[in-house]
């Protein structure tokens, strides 16, 4: 069996240590060989003065994981424009990983809980497993009962890592993360009301920032965290 690939998805609107850490416990609770960062295509709508733009938001996370060999950027979302959805990239994804490498797709509960509405939904589980991310101080995901997850995805609910490893796609796997009061909004929120963000993000992004004015912070000084 091929490696174990994890795919992380998000609009990482700025990243920050949070999604840092997320993706460090991932691939150590899923003993992934790399984890990749999909940052969404950017929504049409959305301000500058507000949020970052889709080749901003790929080199803040460029910046944010130097160092670390183990993770990666995949802009293909950005690049590919329009509409984006999961189902796609994991299907370009299982194109070029072959049909039997493990794909483990990271999903949070309130997101996962919602699997039903996602485009082809059905197809999702044929291509990659899902890492169901629980927050160490929730009572757990699986403990709320059938109403948690559609009822019919429960016979792919797994509680053994071997399940992943030896299977390319279909089963459903939760796993404990800390809990870290960071999210992108907050930062954003305290850019918008010239506060710090230095140890929030790291001091590369933090600096990216400021040099290209994100957020609101046209005439902040690029000394200011």
């Amino acid at each position: 069996m091929a490696s174990p690939i994890g795919l992380f998805g998000g609009t990482f609107d700025p990243v920050h240590f949070g999604h840092l850490r997320l993706a460090a416990e991932l691939r150590e609770a899923f003993r992934l060989d790399r984890v990749v960062f999909l940052p969404a295509g950017h929504p049409w709508q959305r301000s500058r003065d507000t949020y970052a733009g889709g080749a901003e938001r790929v080199r803040m996370l460029e910046l944010a994981i130097a160092g670390e060999p183990a993770f990666r950027v995949d802009d293909r979302e950005v690049r590919r424009g329009g509409p984006s959805y999961t189902v796609d990239t994991l299907e370009e994804y299982r194109r070029e990983a072959g049909p039997q490498a493990p794909l483990v797709f990271l999903c949070g509960t309130d997101a996962f809980a919602r699997v039903e509405t996602w485009h082809r939904w059905e197809s999702l589980f044929e291509l990659a497993h899902f890492a169901v991310a629980v927050r160490a101080d929730d009572p757990g995901w699986q403990s709320k009962g059938p109403g948690a997850i559609p009822k019919a995805l429960w016979p792919r609910v797994t509680m053994s890592l071997r399940d992943i490893l030896d299977a390319p796609a279909g089963r459903i796997m939760t796993f404990a993360m800390t809990p870290i009061a960071i999210s992108s909004t907050a930062i954003r929120a305290l850019l918008q009301a010239s506060a710090s963000i230095r140890y929030l993000t790291p001091d590369p992004v933090v600096d990216f920032i400021h040099q290209h004015q994100l957020y609101g912070t046209r005439g902040f000084p690029a000394k200011l965290g």
